[in-house]
């Protein structure tokens, strides 16, 4: 009763109702039914804001579990302002962080399902890192349902964070220009497109002189050689989810003809590699296809010159495939991307006075910097992940408008990243840090230091680092276990975040020969 009668936390209640009724309403069915899956919901499986204004209601059941959630936001929202005003009071800005996408299961896409792309899963193709790509699971945007009210969802959300955060990161900014979307019978991230993209249409094949047959692109092209090739001893039993053609190729039952069938049948077995394989072969297609206003239309499978269906082609249908390969890719999107990126990005940055931060990591087309320098985003480098053609990126080059870091959140921390490739660090040290001779086997302190500093002495507005790359530059700092340094890995599912600092801060403030070489470089680099 005591908080009941609060009158600032009447207050909250009143001022946040729109975001905050929903939300308590969520959590108390989520909590009843066991399951955020509101699909699986014996009740409000469709929200109707109607039907749970009563949670509000102080004479409704479910009342004391809605406000005790709605208490709970309450508190974190005095205490991150606690936080926040006490780090002013130091002189420190905070930056904040904004993912891109949004769960399937959440109570943004039970509330308001027609913002998102629901039949669809984001991801990211692949890249150095990841051969199959990525799958996040999430929905994608619909941003002709967003634009209608002028992206007041996206705005709502800006307002949101800059009560708490004076800079704020945009997580994956390339999805403002364009999403890597994949239909949701799918589980990798190779079996996806770009979103939106200027498709292949039929009419083009034919002007190319492609004889387009839809079974022999389209399909996975499976025949005697290739199942031996992917299961060595096990082709006989691959055939079990196939059926044989006429002209003595296979193709997959219908109960097995996508990646998620398989993944279903195979879920709480064990058959490793086999399972692994069959997976792979879902994927040995050429092009992908998309219902676009009741037409298909075709999309190329990223790399499909690597699949073995490719290597089946005579050579000049090949070369004629290749040629629209690189001009899908690489040529005809950019103008699209472009125009799409300056429609969403100026009216949803005009909701807010924070600097922005674009994380621009990735398969990064033409068009993305000269976008974000016109809107005056910060742009990211880390230095192993260069967007253009080079080995790494070197931060002395690095404009104002630029954060720039030697490790991210997604990545390994430098001292994981020293021995994942020897040949590569081999490079590094040599080219990168002009050091002579054998690079070390393990990131020694010396050279950690070396590569802050790099970071911290050149133009850049931000240099920012995970506080794992500042231990390591103090032997008796590191954590002996080195493999838990890492804070996420998005090319695995489900995607943990899962670090904790192996150190107490107290101890941390009682270092004072680390806690002054670090002011000093700050200092002296000109960052203070």
């Amino acid at each position: 009763n005591k908080i009941y009668k609060d009158r600032h936390f009447k207050k909250f209640i009143k001022d946040q109702e729109s975001w905050l009724l929903p939300y308590t309403a969520f959590c108390v069915l989520r909590d009843k039914y066991k399951t955020p899956d509101f699909s699986k919901w014996k009740t409000h499986k469709k929200y109707i804001s109607g039907k749970v204004s009563p949670f509000f209601n102080a004479e409704n059941k479910d009342y004391d579990a809605a406000m005790l959630h709605a208490w709970i936001q309450f508190e974190l929202h005095n205490q991150l302002c606690d936080a926040v005003n006490y780090i002013h009071s130091l002189g420190i800005s905070l930056k904040g962080d904004l993912p891109i996408g949004i769960y399937r299961f959440s109570v943004e896409a039970w509330t308001e399902p027609e913002l998102f792309g629901m039949d669809f899963q984001a991801g990211a193709p692949p890249d150095q890192f990841t051969e199959l790509g990525q799958n996040w699971g999430f929905p994608t945007y619909n941003w002709d349902a967003m634009k209608k009210d002028g992206y007041q969802w996206w705005k709502n959300r800006f307002k949101a964070l800059e009560q708490y955060f004076d800079a704020l990161r945009i997580d994956h900014i390339l999805g403002f220009f364009r999403i890597w979307r994949m239909p949701v019978s799918a589980t990798q991230g190779i079996l996806g497109y770009f979103y939106p993209a200027i498709p292949v249409v039929e009419q083009e094949f034919k002007a190319r002189h492609i004889p387009f047959d839809f079974d022999r692109y389209c399909k996975p092209l499976i025949n005697d050689e290739i199942l031996h090739s992917f299961f060595n001893g096990e082709a006989d039993r691959a055939k079990d989810f196939l059926i044989q053609n006429e002209n003595g190729t296979y193709t997959f039952k219908e109960e097995f003809d996508s990646q998620r069938k398989i993944t279903d049948h195979f879920e709480g077995r064990d058959f490793g590699n086999f399972e692994e394989k069959m997976i792979e072969l879902c994927a040995n297609v050429l092009f992908l296809t998309e219902n676009k206003a009741g037409e298909t239309v075709y999309h190329p499978r990223f790399n499909f010159f690597k699949t073995e269906s490719y290597r089946y082609l005579s050579d000049w249908e090949k070369q004629a495939l290749y040629d629209l390969y690189q001009d899908y890719f690489y040529s005809r999107q950019d103008f699209l991307w472009k125009e799409s990126a300056l429609e969403k990005l100026p009216p949803i940055l005009s909701a807010t006075d924070m600097l922005i931060c674009g994380e621009d990591l990735g398969l990064v087309p033409k068009c993305v910097p000269e976008v974000m320098d016109d809107l005056a985003i910060i742009a990211l480098k880390v230095q192993r992940m260069p967007s253009e053609n080079i080995p790494f990126y070197d931060p002395k080059n690095a404009g104002y408008l630029n954060v720039v870091t030697a490790s991210s959140h997604d990545s390994s921390t430098l001292r994981q990243w020293w021995k994942e490739d020897r040949e590569l660090t081999q490079k590094y040290f040599n080219q990168q840090l002009l050091q002579t001779g054998k690079a070390p086997d393990e990131l020694e302190p010396w050279i950690a230091e070396m590569i802050m500093k790099q970071h911290l002495y050149n133009n850049a507005m931000l240099a920012i680092f995970p506080i794992q790359e500042f231990f390591a530059t103090d032997k008796n700092l590191t954590n002996p276990d080195m493999d838990s340094e890492r804070i996420n890995d998005p090319s695995k599912f489900p995607h943990f975040w899962k670090y904790r600092m192996h150190l107490k801060v107290e101890d941390l403030l009682e270092n004072a020969s680390f806690n002054d070489k670090i002011a000093n470089w700050i200092e002296d680099s000109g960052r203070a």
